[in-house]
C-alpha cells in the first residue's frame, strides 16, 4: 500500500502500465471479475453495517426506569368470595353465599400450626426470619377463625359487621331496642365498663380462679393399674413403683405430669414411657436437659432401651438423626427453635424437662420459663425434678400458663435409705441413721476421736495437750499439729507438719492443706467394710487433682479389671491423633485409672470425662473424686460417697452447701438392687462442722423452686418481632409474677361488683350541692392530703419534733376517734411503718368502748375541724397510741400533764386533771367559734414552707364553694364520698389488673429506650436491621457483637484474628497468665472495648443494671489465635493457666458464636464476613476439641 500511494504521488511513465494494473484501470474488467464484485457488493451479507449508514438508521428511545415495575407482586386475594348454593340431585343453583376465602399462610407471616411448612433444610432448626408457633395459653388476641362471624339469612348470606366493629349497619325494620338500650347505658355511664362484650380483644371474662395443679396421692396403691393400662408402651421387666404407675397412666390419659422424686428413685422411667408413647402414636418427644454431657450421656442410654433409630441428639455442633422419634437436646436450642419457628414442633407431642430445679440457676434458669411459656398448646409437658418444697406452686404455675391441668406426683421415699457418717480420728461415727433421726452420741462421739487423735499427735510432736474449756470441749478447736515423718510411706522425705518452729523444720499447717494420709486412711477403712465404689466429692477442682495425687500407692484393681480399663482407654483414644494421645492430662488419668482411680471436674477434657464416666458405670473405678458436676448426670451410683468438705464457692463467696445440693449428691450413694442402704461420709479435718449445720444440711427442706426470669435483649427483639406476641404477655407469664396473675380473678371480680354497686348509688340532685359540690370534694381531699405532708415532715425537722412535745394539744381523727380533742403525751413505737405518738383523748364512753369504730376510708375529707364538733357527752379519758396520720390539726394550745404518771403509771386522777384541761381549753375555742393552728414559721424548710402555702390557698378556694350552704350538705357530701370512694378503689383494682402493675415493666421500658437509642428498634418498636442481626445472637452479648458486625470492626482481620477476638465474649473464667497479643489483635481488643463502653454508656443512662455474666474477658486471646493457627493442643496449654477442659468449652462455644455470626453476615448480606466465619469455623475444628463423644 506504502509502494502504491508512493507511485501515484511521484508519477515515472516506465511504471504506468504497472499502476494502471493495481487500480484496475489497465483494461474492461472481465465478466468473472464483474460477477464477483456484484456477488460482493450486492447479494452477499456485509458482517458489519456502512459506518455513513449509522446517523440515518440509528435511532435510541428513551425509557424511564421504575423499580416498582421490576417488582412483581400478585394483588392481595380478597378475604372472602360469592359461591353458589345448589340444590337437588342435579345440584340445581338457588341462591349464593358468601364463603372465606381460605389464608395461604407461611412461617414468615403467620403463627398457626396450619401454616404452610418451609423448606426442608429449615425443618429441624427453624429460619431467623420465621414467626414461632402460637405459644399454648395466650388468649388468641386477633383469632383468623373469627373473620367471618356475622353471617344473617335476613341480609341473603352477606356479611353485615365490618371487622373491628361490634355491630352493622341497621337496615329498615332491625330491631331497635338494642341501640336504645345502648344510648341509655351511655347516658347514665361516665366510664369505660371492661366487662360488656365478647368482641373485645381482652376477654376477661374467661380468666377462672381454679387450682391446676392436682396433687396425686401415692399411698394409695394403684391395684387396678393393668385394668387401666391394658397394653402398655413399653414393657418393663420389673414391677413398676405407685408414682411410676401414676405417671404412665396420667401420660395414657394425655395429661401433663410433675414428678418429684430423689435422685436414683426411677423418674427415667417416665420419661421412657413418654417416649415409647411417642413412637407408638408416631409423633415426636423431645428430652432437654440443663448440660451438654447430660444429653450425651442419655443419648447412649436411650439407644440402648429404644432402637439406634428412635432416638436423635441436637447440640450446637452436632445434629444426629434429626428425624427420629425422641429428640435430645438443651434447653437453649429448644428455646432457639421454638423462636425461629422449626416446622419440627407440630410433630411434638411430648417435652421432657429433666433436671427442673436447674430452673434456680441465677444466669440459666430464665431459659426453662422461656421455653415452657412459649411452647405451642398440643404439646405436653412433663417436669422431672428433684425433691422440692414447693412442687405444687410450681406445677400451678406451668398449667396456669399453658391452661392445662398438671398431675403432681412427688415421692420422698429413696428407694435405698442413707445413712450418714463423720469421719473424725480415723473412724466411723453415725450421726444420721436409716430413719433420717440425728444421733447425738455419735456427734459427740466423733468430737471425742478428733480431740484424742490430736492430742496423741501433739504429744507425737513434743507438744503441751490443747487446753479445751466450756461447751466446746468435745469439738476440738482449728489447730496445728504435727506427725511423724515417713509414716506408712507417704510423707517420707518431706518435711514434717510442725506445730510451732522447731527441729523437723516446715511450716505450720493452713486450713486449706489436708491431712496428706486423710484418704489412705480412709480408703482402707471403706475397703474393710466393703465400702467400695466411693465417690468423693470435693468441691474445688484443683483440690479433687490433690487429693487424687495422695494416694499414690493405693492400686484397686485386679490384672483382669487392668486389662479391661486397658482396652477401654485405647478405644477411646484411637478417634485422638498421635500427639493428642500423649497429653499430660491423658498420661495421668492412664496412670490413675489403671490403679481404679478416677478424677472428674470441668477442668478436664471432654473424652477423659467420658472415659471416667464409662468406667464408672462398669464397676472398674474403685474411687472417684469429682466435683459438684457428677451429682447432675445419670444414673451412676456408689455404694458410698464421702464429702471432702462442706463449704462451697458459688462464685461470689464461700458458704456451707445447701440442703438441696446435698441430698443431690448423697442421692449417688447406694445402688438398688444392690445395697439395702447406703453410706454418706463427712470428713472432718481440724474440727468438726457444727452441729445446727449438719443437721440443717442433711435433715434440712431443699431450696425451693424461685424464678431467675429476666428479661434480655434477645428475648425482647424476638418478640417485638411478630405482631400478635407482646412482652407483656411474656412477663405476666412468668413464674415470678405467678401470685399476683392468681389473684387476677378475684380483683376482677371485685371490679365487676363494684361496679354494679357504683351504678346502683343514688344520684344526687340538688340545685344548691350540684354545681360545685364536687369540686369542693377534691380541694378537700387534697388539703387533706397536703396536711399529713406538713405533719410527716414536722415530725421529722428537728424544731418540729418540738412543737410535737408532751402537753401539746392536737385534734385526732380516724377510724376510731371522729373529731376529737387531745394531748400528745410521748413518743410510741412505729405503728404501720409510721411514726406513732401516746395521746390523751377526751371522749364519749361509746367511743371508748369502740361502738362507734368505722373503716378510716368512709370518713369524707375535711379541714379545717370546727370547735362545736369536737363536743361529748360525758366526757371521759381514752389512753391511746395512734400514728401521726390520725393528727388531723396540731394547735397552738398545750397543758400541763405528768406523762410518766400517765403512760406507766396510770393514774386515774392525773388523767382526769388532763380531760378537764382540754375542756377548758375547748370552752375558749367555742366562745371564739375557731381552732387557732400552732405558728408553723419555726420550721425553717423550704419544701415545707411550700407544702404549708398551697394547703392554705386551697382553704381559701373551699371556702369560696356555695354547696356548704346546703341544709342537707352532710347526706350530700357523704353520697359524693361514697362514690368517689368506689371510682378510686375501681381504678385501683384496674391498676391492678393492667398490665403496667407487673414487676418488671420499667425494666422492660428501660430496655426499650436502650434498643431505640441503638437503632436496634424504631420509635415505633419495629424491629429494624439491627435487631434482626441481634435476633441471631444467643451465645454472646447481643448488643456488643451486633454493633461490632455493623460497624465493620471485623473486616481488616484474618479468620484466625476475628476468632481470637470473639473469644472475649465466651470466656468467662479468671486466668493470671496474661495472654501475649499481636499490635493488631490489641487494635481490635480496643475496638470491642470501645463498643462495649459506649453500649454500656447507653444503659447506665437508662439505668440498666448490668449483667454479672456475659463480661468481657480476653484471657484466652492468644490460646485461641494459636489454636487457629493451626499450633498442637500440647503447646497450647502452655500458653495459659486455664484448665484444658476449659479450652476445649471455649473453643466449642466459639463455633457457635461464629455460627451465629455467619448467620447474622447472611442477614445483613455480608458475603465477606459470611466466608471469613466459615473460614474460622473449619480452623477451630479439628483434633481433640472436637472429637467425637465416646457416646455417639
Amino acid at each position: 500500500m506504502g509502494d502504491l500511494m508512493h507511485h501515484i504521488l511521484h508519477p515515472d511513465p516506465s511504471n504506468s502500465a504497472e499502476l494502471l494494473s493495481e487500480l484496475g484501470l489497465s483494461g474492461l474488467p472481465s465478466r468473472e471479475q464483474v460477477h464477483a464484485q456484484i456477488e460482493e457488493k450486492l447479494l452477499l451479507p456485509k458482517e458489519r453495517l456502512p459506518d455513513h449508514w449509522l446517523s440515518t438508521y440509528q435511532v435510541h428511545w428513551e425509557h424511564e426506569l421504575s423499580v416498582p415495575s421490576l417488582l412483581s407482586l400478585d394483588p392481595s386475594p380478597p378475604p372472602t368470595t360469592l359461591a353458589f348454593v345448589r340444590t337437588g340431585l342435579q345440584g340445581r343453583v338457588t341462591g349464593y353465599t358468601e364463603v372465606s376465602t381460605p389464608r395461604i399462610s407461611s412461617g414468615l407471616t403467620s403463627t398457626s400450626l396450619d401454616r404452610a411448612p418451609g423448606p426442608s433444610s429449615n425443618f429441624v432448626r427453624g429460619k431467623a426470619g420465621y414467626v414461632p408457633f402460637w405459644p399454648g395459653g395466650l388468649e388468641d388476641v386477633a383469632a383468623e377463625s373469627k373473620a367471618i362471624d356475622s353471617l344473617s339469612e335476613n341480609s341473603k348470606g352477606l356479611r353485615k359487621v365490618a371487622p373491628g366493629l361490634t355491630r352493622g349497619l341497621r337496615l329498615p325494620g332491625d330491631d331497635t331496642e338494642e341501640a336504645l338500650d345502648d344510648l341509655e347505658d351511655l347516658s347514665q355511664r361516665t366510664h369505660l365498663n371492661t366487662i360488656k362484650t365478647a368482641h373485645k380483644p381482652i376477654r376477661r371474662t374467661n380468666i377462672q380462679k381454679r387450682d391446676w395443679a392436682h396433687e396425686v396421692d401415692i399411698n394409695r396403691p394403684m391395684t387396678n393399674f393393668h385394668e387401666l393400662v391394658p397394653e402398655m408402651a413399653h414393657k418393663y421387666p420389673f414391677e413398676l413403683d405407685t408414682f411410676q404407675k401414676e405417671a404412665v397412666y396420667h401420660l395414657e390419659m394425655g395429661d401433663s405430669v410433675f414428678v418429684a422424686a430423689h435422685t436414683s428413685a426411677g423418674k427415667t422411667v417416665v420419661a421412657e414411657y413418654a417416649i415409647a408413647l411417642a413412637v407408638k402414636h408416631m409423633t415426636r418427644a423431645i428430652y432437654t436437659s440443663p448440660i451438654k454431657a447430660l444429653s450425651n450421656q442419655k443419648y447412649r442410654d436411650f439407644k440402648q432401651t429404644f432402637s439406634s433409630s428412635s432416638v436423635g441428639i441436637l447440640t450446637g455442633d452436632v445434629q444426629i438423626n434429626p428425624e427420629a422419634s425422641c429428640l435430645i437436646m438443651t434447653t437453649e436450642i429448644l428455646r432457639s427453635m421454638l423462636y425461629k419457628g422449626a416446622d419440627l414442633i407440630r410433630d411434638v407431642e411430648f417435652v421432657i424437662f429433666d433436671e427442673v430445679h436447674y430452673v434456680n440457676d441465677a444466669e440459666r434458669g430464665v431459659v426453662w420459663e422461656e421455653v415452657i411459656i412459649m411452647l405451642p398448646d398440643h404439646v405436653n409437658i412433663i417436669l422431672l425434678s428433684a425433691t422440692v418444697p414447693n412442687t405444687k406452686e410450681f406445677a400451678d404455675w406451668v398449667g396456669r400458663t399453658k391452661k392445662k391441668d398438671i398431675y403432681v406426683i412427688s415421692t420422698a421415699k429413696r428407694p435405698v435409705p442413707l445413712e450418714h457418717y463423720l469421719y473424725a480420728g480415723r473412724d466411723l461415727h453415725k450421726i444420721v441413721d436409716a430413719n433420717r433421726q440425728f444421733l447425738g452420741q455419735g456427734y459427740k462421739g466423733a468430737g471425742e476421736a478428733l480431740r484424742r487423735k490430736q492430742d496423741k499427735e501433739r504429744e507425737a510432736a513434743g507438744l503441751a495437750p490443747v487446753q479445751r474449756l466450756g461447751a466446746r470441749a468435745a469439738a476440738p478447736q482449728r489447730g496445728q499439729r504435727g506427725g511423724p515423718v515417713g509414716r506408712g510411706g507417704q510423707r517420707g522425705g518431706m518435711p514434717a507438719r510442725g506445730g510451732a518452729p522447731s527441729a523437723r523444720g516446715g511450716a505450720p499447717r493452713t486450713f486449706h492443706q489436708p491431712d496428706k494420709n486423710l484418704y489412705v486412711h480412709l480408703l482402707g477403712n471403706l475397703r474393710k467394710k466393703a465400702l467400695l465404689p466411693v465417690v468423693v466429692f470435693t468441691l474445688s477442682k484443683k483440690r479433687c487433682e490433690e487429693n487424687a495425687s495422695t494416694l499414690t500407692n493405693a492400686d484397686l484393681c485386679t490384672s483382669v479389671e487392668k486389662s479391661e480399663v486397658h482396652v477401654a482407654i485405647e478405644k477411646a483414644l484411637s478417634r485422638l491423633k498421635g500427639s493428642d494421645r500423649k497429653l499430660p492430662q491423658i498420661r495421668r488419668m492412664r496412670d490413675l485409672l489403671s490403679r481404679g482411680i478416677g478424677v472428674h471436674h470441668g477442668g478436664l477434657l471432654p473424652i477423659v470425662k467420658e472415659v471416667v464416666e464409662i468406667l464408672f458405670a462398669r464397676g472398674l473405678v474403685k474411687v472417684l473424686f469429682a466435683t459438684e458436676t457428677f451429682a447432675m448426670g445419670v444414673n451412676m451410683p456408689a455404694k458410698c460417697v464421702v464429702f471432702s468438705g462442706i463449704r462451697k464457692h458459688d462464685g461470689r463467696s464461700f458458704r456451707d452447701i445447701l440442703p438441696g445440693e446435698y441430698t443431690q449428691m448423697a442421692g449417688r450413694a447406694g445402688r438398688r438392687g444392690l445395697d439395702t442402704t447406703g453410706t454418706v461420709v463427712i470428713t472432718s479435718n481440724d474440727e468438726l462442722p457444727e452441729q445446727g449445720t449438719l443437721q440443717q444440711m442433711i435433715l434440712g427442706a431443699p431450696s425451693k423452686l424461685q424464678s431467675q426470669f429476666r428479661l434480655t435483649y434477645n428475648m425482647i427483639l424476638n418478640l417485638l418481632r411478630v405482631e400478635a406476641l407482646r412482652v407483656e404477655e411474656m412477663i405476666k407469664r412468668s413464674f415470678s409474677e405467678n401470685r399476683t396473675q392468681k389473684l387476677l380473678p378475684d380483683h376482677m371480680k371485685k371490679v365487676i361488683e363494684s361496679e354494679k354497686t357504683l351504678s346502683r348509688l343514688p344520684k344526687l340532685s340538688c340545685d344548691v350541692c350540684s354545681p360545685d359540690i364536687e369540686r369542693f370534694y377534691d380541694i378537700s381531699y387534697e388539703i387533706v392530703e397536703r396536711n399529713d405532708v406538713l405533719h410527716a415532715t414536722a415530725a421529722s425537722h428537728p424544731q418540729g419534733n418540738k412543737m410535737l412535745s408532751a402537753g401539746r394539744v392536737v385534734i385526732l381523727r380516724d377510724g376510731h376517734f371522729k373529731w376529737h380533742i387531745a394531748a400528745i403525751l410521748k413518743s410510741a413505737p412505729v405503728i404501720e411503718n409510721l411514726k406513732s405518738y401516746f395521746v390523751l383523748a377526751m371522749v364519749d364512753p361509746e367511743t371508748k368502748r369502740g361502738a362507734n369504730d368505722v373503716d378510716p376510708q368512709s370518713l369524707p375529707p375535711r379541714w379545717p375541724p370546727l370547735p362545736a364538733s369536737l363536743l361529748v357527752d360525758d366526757a371521759t379519758y381514752e389512753l391511746r397510741a395512734v400514728p401521726l396520720t390520725s393528727i388531723a390539726m396540731v394547735t397552738a394550745q398545750t397543758i400541763k400533764v405528768d406523762v410518766d404518771l400517765i403512760v406507766l403509771g396510770h393514774r386515774i386522777s392525773h388523767m382526769q386533771d388532763a380531760v378537764k384541761s382540754l375542756s377548758i381549753v375547748l370552752d375558749q375555742w367555742l366562745q371564739s367559734d375557731t381552732i387557732p393552728e400552732i405558728d408553723w414559721s419555726r420550721v425553717r424548710s423550704l419544701d415545707f414552707q411550700e407544702t404549708l402555702g398551697a394547703r392554705n390557698e386551697l382553704v381559701v378556694k373551699s371556702a369560696e364553694c356555695q354547696s356548704v350552704n346546703c341544709e342537707d350538705f352532710e347526706d350530700h357530701y357523704a353520697i359524693i364520698h361514697g362514690e368517689k370512694i368506689l371510682k378510686a378503689n375501681i381504678a385501683e383494682l384496674k391498676r391492678t389488673i393492667s398490665d403496667q402493675n407487673l414487676e418488671l415493666i420499667p425494666d422492660y421500658e428501660q430496655r426499650i429506650a436502650v434498643l431505640q437509642d441503638l437503632k436496634f428498634i424504631d420509635d415505633n418498636s419495629t424491629v429494624l436491621l439491627k435487631g434482626r442481626v441481634a435476633c441471631e445472637i444467643n451465645s454472646a452479648n447481643e448488643l456488643v457483637l451486633t454493633e461490632l458486625i455493623l460497624e465493620n470492626t471485623l473486616a481488616p482481620f484474618d479468620p484466625e484474628e476475628v476468632v481470637a477476638l470473639l473469644s472475649c465474649f465466651v470466656f468467662q473464667e479468671k486466668t493470671d497468665s496474661e495472654p501475649k497479643i499481636p499490635p493488631k489483635l490489641e487494635e481490635g481488643r480496643d475496638a470491642i472495648l470501645a463498643i462495649a463502653d459506649r453500649v454500656a454508656r447507653t444503659q447506665d443512662y437508662h439505668k440498666v443494671p448490668g449483667q454479672d455474666f456475659r463480661q468481657l474477658k480476653f484471657g484466652l486471646m492468644e490460646v485461641v489465635y494459636e489454636w487457629a493457627k493451626g499450633m498442637p493442643f500440647e503447646q497450647i496449654t502452655e500458653l495459659t493457666d486455664v484448665p484444658e477442659g476449659t479450652i476445649v468449652r471455649v473453643i466449642t462455644r466459639l463455633d457457635e458464636t461464629c455460627r451465629e455470626v455467619r448467620d447474622a453476615a447472611r442477614v445483613i448480606g455480608d458475603a465477606e464476613l459470611f466466608k471469613k466465619m466459615e473460614e474460622a469455623q473449619i480452623k477451630i475444628k479439628r483434633d481433640i476439641v472436637f472429637a467425637a463423644s465416646l457416646y455417639f
